[in-house]
């Protein structure tokens, strides 16, 4: 009897192919898709090849996959994946590689678990790549078009011939797509990407004590994350207006307009809340949050660049202590993104109620180190200063000096309400909020022309 093995493999590097200088939307959404599919088509491809049940698939989230072969299949599905790595790293020129490792069904999964990641590591350390292989000048990616190809397909192929790339309802192998196509991505002045990421997530399958709890978790991540980003982008407020970038076993980015972006964050925070409330009663103690970061693109900024600031912003929301959301270059939690959005009210009233000259919002900003100097909401006074508010009838006095309205009692209440939620008191210091600036940059956004 064929003893069984389990085989990982893991692809990745991805983020180098998606920074690369000059890189535009539909090559950027092209390279996405190629990346997804890559992790999906993979290892239905090697059990196609080698003849094996389809059954055999385990676990794929994330450019990660789990294979469970016979132990006779194992050299073949090693030669396989040997040229995959290299046909891979011929046509990303080195950024995206593969890492895989195998080893018996003996002893209990956390063990095997084990085993297996320090097999991928091992792997991931050895330089295993011909001398000669890759190009000093680089070379174009080939498959910049793919999006376009596959937005009317059925289903997607394979090929030996060219085991990194996909064919549009053609090739050796088929299958029905298994992921969405994403859309063009929003033609307006105004948007931004959105990437979140589903805390502790690393450890929920790491506790796993099976490999069917292992699997089943896997799963339920993966069928989450796109099943709801599907669903919640279809619903008439974001239908056609959110354009899915990549959805993995745990996390996910989004492009949309800007006043779509921070509703859309809202809803898949609370569906998620949703989901992982009904595991938690099935495991004491589990996490039920959510990381999350929002950044506006500049003008002229490339799809690339703002989703390489985003995915930066997410890192340090998660390094923050997670369960938060990054704005405009500040992380807060999700009760202080509704101050933020409160405070943002009253400064958008001071400017149309009150008929406040936009100055205002000048001399305020001037008061925050601003943390993204080249910003082009941010004016020039921001970009040379900081302030202090040692002395906090400064800022009374200069912000009375530019509001330049006429007092009243309803504007007396209002202006009080909003300098009383700009500051706080902290190591016997009056200190500026973080919510302050979050809603300063807003209604700044706000009030530029679509």
């Amino acid at each position: 009897m064929s003893l069984q093995v389990f085989l990982q493999a893991k692809f990745f590097g991805i983020n180098a192919l998606l920074t690369e200088d000059g890189l535009g939307g539909e090559a950027f959404l092209s390279r996405c898709q190629w990346f997804a599919l890559l992790g999906e088509i993979a290892p239905r491809a090697l059990l196609a090849e080698l003849g094996l049940s389809p059954l055999l698939l385990g676990a794929v989230t994330g450019g990660r996959f789990l294979l469970v072969l016979p132990e006779a299949s194992v050299p073949a599905a090693d030669a396989f994946l040997g040229s995959l790595a290299e046909r891979l790293a011929v046509v990303t020129n080195g950024r995206v590689g593969l890492a895989w490792s195998s080893t018996e069904n003996l002893g209990l999964w956390p063990d095997i678990r084990k085993r297996l990641d320090t097999g991928l590591r091992q792997r991931r350390d050895t330089p295993r790549l011909p001398l000669g292989l890759l190009t000093s000048g680089g070379m174009t990616f080939p498959y910049d078009a793919l999006v376009e190809t596959l937005r009317t397909a059925a289903n997607v192929g394979w090929s030996p011939e060219d085991p990194t790339g996909f064919l549009a309802d053609a090739g050796t192998h088929q299958w029905p797509l298994p992921l969405a196509v994403s859309r063009p991505l929003p033609q307006v002045r105004k948007w931004g990407v959105l990437t979140a990421d589903l805390d502790n997530v690393g450890p929920r399958l790491q506790a796993a004590s099976t490999a069917e709890e292992y699997l089943q978790l896997s799963l339920t991540f993966k069928n989450f994350v796109a099943g709801e980003l599907a669903r919640v982008a279809a619903t008439e407020e974001f239908a056609s207006r959110v354009t899915v970038l990549f959805s993995g076993g745990d996390d996910f980015a989004v492009a949309a307009p800007w006043d779509a972006l921070l509703d859309f964050a809202k809803e898949m925070r609370r569906v998620a809340g949703l989901m992982l409330r009904q595991l938690d009663e099935q495991r004491e103690g589990a996490s039920r949050s959510v990381s999350m970061a929002i950044v506006h693109a500049q003008r002229g900024e490339s799809i690339a660049s703002v989703f390489a600031r985003s995915a930066e912003a997410l890192e340090t929301v998660k390094a923050s202590g997670k369960n938060a959301i990054s704005l405009f270059g500040r992380t807060l939690d999700w009760a202080q993104l509704k101050e933020a959005a409160e405070i943002k009210g009253q400064m958008r009233k001071l400017l149309s109620r009150f008929h406040a000259s936009p100055e205002f919002l000048d001399e305020l900003e001037s008061f925050y180190v601003d943390p993204a100097a080249g910003s082009d909401l941010a004016s020039a006074r921001a970009r040379r200063r900081g302030r202090t508010l040692d002395k906090p009838w400064r800022l009374h006095r200069r912000l009375r000096r530019a509001i330049d309205v006429r007092e009243s009692e309803a504007f007396e209440k209002q202006w009080d309400s909003l300098l009383g939620q700009l500051t706080a008191e902290a190591a016997g210091r009056r200190q500026l909020r973080p919510t302050g600036y979050v809603a300063l940059a807003w209604a700044r956004l706000e009030g530029t022309s679509a």
